[in-house]
């Protein structure tokens, strides 16, 4: 069983600026740490068809029930991929989006859409996170869920400028 997710994260300027912004080191980099991160690494590769790979390296403490807990040690090296293809002719872009927890049996795995949206733009995430864990995956599943939904908060924040 899966668990799904949808989210929107609210990005300034049209979708070229937005763009921009997501495919920034440093704003990454802003983003990881907002979201509690230490031991950070970034990445930002752009390919031949005018889209790019973002990477996302860090350590983060594992504040989590201690069913959940006792899967991940006391903190969780995580690495969010992020792969945007070239712009569509009214600037969106789709891609994939993917976190990966090294050996713990957890997955998550989705999609992305960055469009404008009024005078702003948006990035649409849909997500499948699926925990194979006897008896709580279902439970690790919604925890990992509610972690995805303040991320993206701590992440809107980051793009407006706000303090973290």
């Amino acid at each position: 069983m899966a668990t799904h997710l949808s989210a929107r994260l609210a990005l300034p300027g049209d979708p070229a600026d937005a763009y921009a912004l997501v495919t920034d080191p440093a704003y990454i980099e802003r983003v990881a740490t907002a979201t509690g991160g230490h031991d950070v690494e970034v990445k930002v590769t752009p390919d031949d068809g005018d889209g790019a790979t973002t990477v996302s390296a860090r350590t983060m403490p594992a504040n989590l029930p201690s069913y959940a807990k006792a899967f991940v040690g006391d903190t969780i090296r995580l690495v969010e991929t992020r792969v945007f293809g070239p712009p569509a002719a009214d600037g969106s872009r789709v891609g994939t989006f993917s976190v990966d927890f090294g050996s713990t049996p957890i997955s998550i795995r989705g999609t992305l859409r960055l469009a404008a949206d009024g005078s702003a733009s948006a990035l649409a995430i849909q997500v499948e996170i699926t925990a194979s864990v006897p008896f709580v995956g279902g439970k690790v599943e919604r925890v990992a869920a509610e972690w995805i939904e303040r991320f993206v908060a701590k992440e809107e924040k980051v793009a407006a400028g706000q303090a973290a």
